[in-house]
């Protein structure tokens, strides 16, 4: 059984660490958590203003 399992393991795809995958991670999720941290803030500013900007 674990013959089968090592079999299996060897055709598993294995994952590319390219240049590009590196940048997303390191820049392309903290910009979009900080692009939704200030959308969501300038929203609720707006909407404490009285202006009831939809969102």
């Amino acid at each position: 059984m674990s013959d089968e399992q090592s079999k299996v393991q060897e055709h598993e795809p294995k994952g590319v660490v390219d240049l590009a995958s590196v940048l997303y991670v390191v820049c392309g999720i903290p910009a979009m958590i900080l692009f939704f941290v200030v959308l969501f803030g300038l929203v609720g500013i707006c909407d404490g203003g009285g202006t009831h900007f939809p969102a």
